[in-house]
């Protein structure tokens, strides 16, 4: 069994919360669709500040979307084989039109497909009452995210910072051990650099919200460029010297 670090474990207990809260704030079972607010509050709840108001964002998008085109077909064609897939592919070409990218695209087909499939005789009040669920459930995982447990963009990606230093390390030392099987710790850094883009990407986010946030650019440069040498290297045949000056950059960088 994985053992989970402390944001791990921090992200189960804010799920767990902000899931209660939002199906609390509309009424659990008294409410039809008190499910749609547990939903949202669970899945706009990740790591940091940054990366919730992106899911939020993505998620009052596709919920638009979604809703324009599931109720324009229950309307005009009403549900068939043939108005669930046009619906479908028309509110995917709207969001990427959009250049709100697939995870919006993702959420506003789920909304198209259900108004159609199950929803088609009053889909205007199906898809007004979950709009309205899905904000007080946006609502209920923000105030988690800002009030019961916040995580700043900016302490998400010095752990991820950390971390990429971390596993550049230990990937230089089974090197120069001369391990064969290197693909794990590989395939870990890999995940560590693409852990710090969307961190940083993620704070700058925050900055655009208006959350002052102090970001070292050069560091960040610094840490990204060590793990993609060091990658480098484990896929070749690096020279005792390279390894050697690799490890002094992880060295520098971890303290």
């Amino acid at each position: 069994m994985t053992r989970l670090s402390s944001a791990q474990w921090r992200y189960c207990a804010k799920v767990g919360i902000a899931t209660a809260l939002g199906y609390a704030l509309t009424q659990g079972g008294q409410n039809d669709y008190a499910i749609y607010s547990a939903f949202t509050a669970a899945l706009i709840v990740g790591t940091s500040v940054g990366e919730d108001l992106a899911t939020s964002a993505n998620r009052v998008k596709g919920t638009l979307v979604g809703m324009i085109a599931g109720i324009a077909v229950a309307a005009l064609a009403g549900p068939s084989i043939l108005a669930i897939g046009a619906s479908a592919a028309f509110t995917a070409l709207i969001a990427l039109a959009a250049g709100w990218g697939v995870p919006v695209a993702r959420i506003g087909v789920t909304i198209c497909i259900i108004t159609l499939a199950a929803h088609s005789t009053n889909a205007v009040y199906y898809d007004l009452f979950r709009a309205l669920n899905t904000l007080i459930g946006i609502v209920a995982g923000l105030a988690v995210t800002f009030f019961v447990w916040p995580v700043r963009g900016p302490a998400e990606l010095q752990r991820t910072l950390r971390d990429v230093v971390s596993v550049s390390g230990a990937l230089l030392d089974a090197v120069v051990r001369g391990e064969q099987n290197l693909r794990p710790l590989q395939g870990k850094l890999h995940d560590r650099v693409a852990a710090v883009v969307k961190a940083n990407r993620d704070a700058h986010r925050e900055r655009r919200a208006g959350y002052p946030t102090a970001v070292e650019e050069a560091r960040i440069l610094e840490v990204l460029r060590l793990g993609v040498d060091v990658l480098s290297a484990a896929l070749g045949s690096p020279s005792a010297d390279s390894l050697q000056a690799l490890k002094q950059r992880a060295d520098d960088l971890a303290q």
